[in-house]
């Protein structure tokens, strides 16, 4: 099966296709057959980079190592001790840089769940991670409920895109900052106003905020806590908060990581199946080296409306 390696980090160019052998379940894993996967921050960063000086030691890829998170795919051989799953099975998940492959073997422990099988795989490999870290941010650290006013700035990437549908799935008022190109991008997806961040101060727009969802960088954390009611909450997942700010303004503060257990994720799911929640698909790129490198290209180009997916041959 083909495989994309790094034995360096860098440009797209150290990007490998390699050949490697047809994975193997143990008594307690699954195979799967990837249909399609999202092109996502994490890949790109650590591709130029190397991993995130804060990354945990037990996920810290050493070289050489694959890329990629989110996927989509069908079942194609379990162990013997394996119940979750049965082979033909449709299923999506995450597997930390490990899905730029044909196929992937899993624990099966691992957050993977079922999806019923008239679901369009292609938009489903690119689900997992943006709506991870939206749903941390907006619903389990964010608590976004009913009747609530939800600032959410840079509403309409790949995680801001999840965080506006979860925030007015949960019935809030969701207000979406982005450029103005994206604000009947943003209006689609749900939110009630956009603020044109390039030519408008959220500042002097918006007040009394429950909850400020933060997918953009520090400076519009820091300009963000004003507008927060007493007693309300900011969430980051690329910033730090500033506790000693939230304190002082008598604001919860949470920098919001990006993990479901396997119930959160059928949660999601149910949301999908009822139309509630969507993936953009912005572009579609083949399993082809070049085409991943361009993928990459595009991705860092910035302005991103919706998911870049790299879809796999049937």
């Amino acid at each position: 099966m083909k495989k994309i390696m790094l034995n360096q980090y860098g440009d797209v160019d150290v990007m490998k296709m390699v050949e490697v052998d047809l994975p193997k379940p143990a008594a307690n894993q699954i195979v799967v057959k990837t249909a399609a996967i999202g092109v996502n921050d994490p890949d790109v960063v650590i591709r130029a980079n190397g991993p995130f000086p804060t990354m945990p030691k037990e996920i810290k890829p050493t070289l050489p190592h694959s890329l990629g998170e989110d996927f989509s795919g069908v079942v194609t051989d379990i162990g013997k001790d394996v119940t979750r799953f049965e082979v033909g099975d449709h299923v999506i998940g995450m597997s930390f840089m490990n899905t730029y492959s044909e196929y992937i073997l899993l624990d099966d422990s691992a957050v993977v769940t079922t999806v019923p099988k008239d679901l369009d795989l292609v938009p489903l490999g690119g689900l997992y991670l943006g709506v991870a870290t939206a749903y941390a941010a907006t619903i389990r650290d964010g608590q976004a409920k009913s009747g609530q006013k939800v600032l959410i700035h840079g509403a309409a990437g790949g995680v801001g895109s999840k965080a506006v549908q979860l925030a007015k799935s949960a019935g809030a008022y969701v207000i979406a900052t982005g450029t103005a190109k994206q604000a009947d991008y943003m209006k689609q997806l749900g939110a009630d106003e956009t603020i044109d961040y390039q030519t408008q101060d959220f500042t002097k727009l918006v007040s009394d905020v429950d909850l400020v969802v933060n997918l953009t960088g520090p400076k519009t954390l820091a300009d963000s806590y004003q507008v927060i009611k007493k007693g309300g909450r900011v969430t980051s997942v690329n910033a730090v908060v500033d506790q000693e700010e939230t304190k002082r303004r008598g604001i919860t503060g949470t920098y919001s990581k990006g993990f479901m257990t396997v119930e959160e994720l059928k949660d999601v799911i149910d949301l999908y199946t009822q139309g509630k929640l969507d993936v953009r698909v912005d572009k579609t790129y083949p399993f082809e080296l070049e085409s991943i490198k361009q993928a990459h290209r595009d991705f860092q180009a910035g302005g991103n409306t919706g998911k870049k997916i790299i879809v796999f041959k049937d």
